[in-house]
């Protein structure tokens, strides 16, 4: 084995065959990294000094490339006794700051020569776009300044306000090309909103965001599913970057919007309140997608449902405990290979399928974007005929020189990836999926698509390689989205990685957390930030998906929690348990709430649920109507206080309250022992959801909380 990918795996970890840096400029040293099992391995590198190896352990060698003077294009590949890699460049580029223009137009800036900045003024903003050529004059979009300390210039924004254009940092290749490009912007914001689904805070001053789509199981921290290269601020203004190439962001005094540079790539400057910031953007990115009336009661799932006799148990409860729903969710339905068969444990899925739909539920079942490994599938002829089918007809992600992409590690290493920019691939993959929309099934939980690692890739719509990783899981849900509407179903994708446009296909979750409090509270931000993103309807798993079950307050906080949230779900992880398992592979991991009534003697949780379940089911007409009105608006059904109160100081800084459509906010508590929480209300009037009590707004007060209730307040008056 010989494996180097120049960007790394994933951006938290030393994958160990990684180049560092991944972008090197002239002054720095380069680390090149591979794995080698064959011994010591070689480097060939044209035009320069080639270094020994040092070993790492574990069959890691580094190469150390002393600093480059001058901009250069590098070429090198890596040799062992039984191969050699591929061959790979990158420039070594020369940073250049740029704090004042050479020369100033209407409507243009030229920072270099040879490169311009045009700025054009938008009915919401203004467009930004670098150019090599100088554009022709236009309206006066900007003001010029003529000094460092004042920067490249000045946009007037609203209400007297302004964002300057401080400064540009711009990577220049040999021939003088730009390759990357950095802008910083400088105006009075004092909260930043959106990235994409954030775990780790909703107001991102002073913080940022890589830009990269990561799969992080667990704890995910700073790192996203679901990033997207926009940011909403309360200073009259936000800008989203229109690419698929990672954006790194930071929020400080100064705001600072990074990437590579790519072909037709535009900064949108949005200009408004928060609301009409992310309206801006949603216009730009997509029409947000209505889900179908049901998908507002309740989901059950869990991943240990693996025959009839689990279906119908399930059913039956749901019967016993008079605890309606109206989603079922499938994961361990297939035959573990072509995730379109279902497994020999089923033998009648239409008659499954007839059950779940008679007993008023809609069924959704687990997808993954492969074509799995032969070494890890149980039926593998069929698998093997898929492949070989794809492969000789040039279905699947290939890298540049043609060789098919094969997922070098972590998740389903070894598959191949299906090319979804590919029509015919499309066509293919669905048409062995048909039968399952011909039996009823409704909709697909579109999981994973965070596999595309490096960019060395082709892909047949000429999605260049930096941005596949970005937009190949876009790529896989609007396939989906596509095909369910060219079918004549009206159903839906439940997905958990994404990227700008997210709203346009389908819904989404919060993908994979332990039964925790600190991962509850995460959840909550989750949800805040992905509407904040344009991210419409969302939801995430009660009580957690992984570990040890929670125990009856966190469950029951979390149902409270879910109850008021676009999307309610309860899920878990395999019963072998993929974080850690302590009770053995039979111990019935279930979240459902009789499995935990059961598991933790508490019959009053299962009460506790399935009346959160059945208020659930009272509030269905209030949020299909609040979600036809949320797509005709452009707002998130779970909306962050900012789009409603964007004059209300102690609104914009609030990170735990939100407005569920237009008429109720919710304050979940996250806490663990408490009784209640302060919760903020703002302007207006506001009666208690539970107690009837009314309160008046613009003050902050402390409230009880009892396990059986929710602190949601109806609002009364604007």
């Amino acid at each position: 084995m010989l494996r180097h990918i120049p960007e790394s795996v994933v951006p938290f970890e030393d994958c160990g065959y990684a180049r560092v840096p991944y972008q090197p400029l002239t002054g720095q040293e380069i680390m090149l990294d591979c794995l080698c099992d064959a011994g010591q391995p070689s480097l060939d590198m044209d035009g320069a000094a080639v270094p020994a190896p040092r070993s790492l352990g574990e069959n890691r060698w580094r190469f150390l490339l002393p600093a480059f003077e001058q901009p250069c294009r590098l070429r090198y590949r890596f040799r062992s006794e039984k191969e050699a890699s591929a061959w790979y460049e990158v420039d070594v580029l020369r940073s250049v700051t740029v704090r004042s223009p050479v020369e100033a137009g209407m409507g243009w800036l030229k920072l270099l020569p040879g490169v311009y900045l045009s700025v054009s003024a938008r009915e919401d903003g203004y467009a930004l776009r670098l150019t090599t050529a100088r554009p022709e004059d236009g309206a006066p979009a900007l003001q010029a300044s003529s000094s460092d300390e004042e920067g490249l210039g000045v946009l007037p924004l609203i209400h007297g306000r302004r964002v300057r254009l401080f400064e540009a940092v711009l990577g220049l290749r040999a021939d003088g090309s730009v390759a990357y490009y950095e802008l910083a912007l400088q105006g009075a914001q004092r909260h930043v909103y959106a990235t994409g689904e954030r775990f780790d805070a909703v107001d991102q001053m002073g913080r940022g965001s890589c830009g990269q789509v990561v799969e992080h199981f667990t704890r995910q921290g700073e790192w996203t599913y679901l990033p997207v290269p926009a940011f909403w601020t309360d200073a009259g203004f936000g800008l989203y970057r229109a690419t698929g190439r990672s954006v790194r962001m930071r929020f400080e005094s100064t705001m600072r919007v990074a990437s590579a540079v790519s072909p037709g790539m535009t900064d949108y400057l949005l200009t408004g309140t928060p609301a009409e910031q992310l309206q801006s953007y949603l216009r730009l990115t997509g029409e947000p997608f209505l889900p179908p009336e049901w998908a507002f009661g309740l989901w059950i799932s869990a991943n240990g449902w693996r025959c009839d006799a689990d279906v119908d148990e399930q059913l039956e409860k749901l019967r016993q405990n008079r605890c309606p729903a109206s989603v079922m969710v499938l994961e361990a339905w297939s035959d573990e290979s072509t995730f379109y068969r279902w497994s020999d444990a089923w033998p009648d899925p239409a008659a499954t399928v007839r059950r779940i739909r008679d007993a008023g539920l809609h069924l959704i079942l687990w997808q993954i974007p492969v074509l799995k490994s032969l070494c890890d599938c149980p039926n593998r002829e069929a698998v093997r005929r898929d492949r070989e089918e794809a492969l000789a007809q040039g279905w699947v992600v290939r890298h540049t020189d043609g060789e098919p992409y094969v997922i070098p590690e972590r998740w389903f290493e070894g598959s191949l990836l299906p090319d979804f920019t590919h029509p015919a691939a499309c066509e293919w993959w669905f048409s062995k999926r048909d039968p399952l929309l011909a039996m009823g099934v409704e909709g697909f939980k579109t999981d994973g698509g965070e596999f595309l690692f490096g960019s060395d890739f082709s892909l047949a719509d000429g999605t260049e390689g930096l941005a596949a990783h970005n937009l190949f899981p876009m790529q896989y849900l609007r396939a989906y989205h596509d095909w369910m509407k060219r079918r004549g179903v009206r159903g839906l994708t439940f997905s958990r990685a994404g990227y700008a446009g997210a709203q346009s296909v389908g819904v989404h979750w919060a993908g994979d957390q332990l039964s925790t409090w600190p991962e509850l509270r995460a959840q909550l931000t989750a949800g805040l930030s992905a509407g904040l993103s344009g991210v419409l309807f969302w939801g995430f798993d009660i009580g957690g998906f992984a570990g040890e079950l929670p125990d009856a307050e966190l469950y029951l906080r979390a149902t409270a929690f879910a109850c008021f949230c676009p999307i309610m779900q309860w899920h878990a992880e395999p019963r072998s348990g993929q974080f850690y398992a302590t009770h053995g592979a039979a111990f019935n991991n279930d979240r459902s709430p009789w499995n935990l009534a059961d598991k933790l003697g508490d019959p009053a949780l299962l009460e506790t649920a399935c009346a959160f379940a059945r208020l659930r089911e009272t509030l269905r007409p209030y949020l299909w109507e609040e979600a036809q009105r949320c797509v005709r608006d452009g707002r998130p059904l779970m909306a962050h206080l900012c789009l409603d109160f964007p004059e209300d100081e102690r609104a914009l800084a609030c990170q735990d309250e939100y407005l569920l459509g237009r008429r109720y906010l919710v304050a979940p508590v996250v806490e663990p022992g408490v009784q209640g929480r302060r919760v903020y209300l703002p302007r207006g009037r506001w009666k208690h959801f539970f107690t009837g009590e009314t309160l008046p707004g613009g003050q902050e007060v402390m409230l009880v909380c009892p396990l059986e209730q929710a602190l949601v307040f109806e609002r009364l008056e604007a």
